[in-house]
């Protein structure tokens, strides 16, 4: 089969790989139909974080069962499918409280073996998929794969950071850090009943993107950012800040800057350094703070229904569609932000 394989940073490779079987008869087999290149691929593409050379790269994606093992009970051949891209057991004690991101046997794919085994990448004809019963999501008919594709990462990591962060209608939002995810919790606020949304970023084509949403634009590079949030909402800051850029502390000190006192603040970004926080101001200002991954098996439902419904549509920030022969450029057009969401199809 073909598959997009990762040898080095900034070395990716479509070459045939040996396609995957059932190892445990829990697992399925999915053909991909729609592969996302996500901020976490990113992060491999780039060698911060170091796979086996020859693995396949790719984890948020949407397809057709091709096989199931003996044990699995609610898919079968044929099935549209969202799989989520955090795999979890579904029978340990965070799995049955509904946290899947915390489970003790948690992994993902297209990440080597940065949590123990190893789960070959999305980008390839044929994926193997443990756990099938509780990893999987029956699509309905009437949903694409296109609009359903975030589902399996990036729109439930979006979602969790506005919900789970406790928004009310009518709160104003502040986004910092305009990507995919960014963008996509903007559009979850506004379609949960912000009164305003604000973006912030220093990129002016991911700024352009956020203004045609209907969101505020601030261009982080170019004006006081803290001036300006204030001037909007009566100099008091958002209620709801939201830090989606990751990679550092400055976008979390400016969540914190943002924020109104008594606000909340929800951090998505991507995050594996720990840094200092103005802890005593906090403190004084009563603000909250709240870290979320996303939960593609507890959000995904909720999700499908908004899609269907006409209140999300993640397709609106695709800017690329590409092959899987195309995939390294297309990880190359995310690198040198060309492409804001950047997408592989693999089968019509």
């Amino acid at each position: 089969m073909k598959s997009v394989k990762w040898y080095g940073p900034y070395d990716l490779r479509v070459e045939e790989a040996e396609e995957p079987k059932i190892v445990k008869e829990t697992d399925a087999l999915v053909r991909p139909a729609y592969v996302g290149i996500c901020g976490t691929d990113m992060h491999v593409y780039k060698g911060y974080l170091n796979i086996v050379p020859g693995d396949i790269i790719g984890h948020e994606f949407v397809g057709v069962v091709e096989k199931v093992g003996s044990h699995v009970r609610r898919f079968k051949e044929g099935d549209r499918v969202i799989v989520s891209c955090w795999i979890a057991d579904g029978e340990c004690w965070y799995c049955m409280k509904g946290f899947h991101t915390q489970c003790v046997n948690i992994n993902i794919f297209g990440m080597g073996p940065v949590y123990g085994e190893t789960y070959q990448g999305a980008n390839a004809e044929l994926v193997r998929v443990p756990y099938a019963d509780t990893m999987l999501l029956k699509m309905p008919d009437d949903l694409s794969f296109e609009k359903a594709l975030m589902i399996s990462d990036g729109l439930p990591a979006s979602y969790a950071g506005i919900v789970e962060a406790g928004l009310a209608p009518g709160d104003s939002v502040g986004i910092v850090g305009c990507g995919p995810i960014g963008l996509l919790a903007g559009m979850c606020a506004q379609s949960l009943g912000a009164s305003q949304v604000i973006a912030i970023d220093l990129a002016e084509t991911r700024l352009k993107v956020a203004k045609e949403l209907g969101m505020i634009t601030i261009d982080a590079s170019k004006q006081n950012v803290g001036e300006e949030v204030r001037n909007l909402t009566d100099g008091r800051g958002v209620d709801l800040a939201v830090e989606a850029a990751g990679g550092g502390d400055v976008p979390l000190l400016t969540a914190i800057e943002i924020t109104r006192k008594k606000g909340k603040i929800s951090v998505i970004g991507f995050h594996v350094l720990d840094y200092s926080l103005p802890a005593g101001q906090l403190w004084l200002t009563e603000k909250r703070m709240s870290f979320s991954i996303g939960d593609p098996i507890t959000h995904g439902p909720v999700l499908i229904e908004l899609i269907r419904k006409g209140r999300l549509d993640p397709t609106r920030i695709y800017s690329h569609i590409l092959s899987l022969e195309e995939a390294p450029k297309g990880f190359e057009l995310v690198d040198k932000k060309k492409a804001i969401k950047a997408v592989v199809k693999i089968k019509p």
